[in-house]
């Protein structure tokens, strides 16, 4: 019962990494925290997708190709109080 009210109180970021994996090298860019929490992990690693979409796009797909770029991301717990 205490885990299950302390887990209410908790609140998660996106945290977004750009990188590239060419020649077998991870090299990323510094990491992109975005403002808008998230109520559950589910939705914040749902949204991960979605906005690594966006990125991937605008960098387009020869960039994409090219330089064997793709996202990783974490949903940082954020407690609430």
């Amino acid at each position: 019962m205490i885990f299950e009210e302390s887990f209410k109180k908790m609140k998660f970021i996106l945290v977004l990494w750009v990188c590239s994996f060419f020649a077998g090298a991870t090299n990323c860019w510094p990491p992109v925290e975005f403002p808008k929490t998230y109520d559950s992990w589910y939705e914040c690693s749902r949204e991960a997708h979605v906005e690594s979409l966006k990125v991937l796009s605008t960098l387009g797909f020869k960039q994409v190709n090219d330089m064997q770029m793709a996202t990783k991301y974490y949903c940082k717990v954020v407690r609430i109080y």
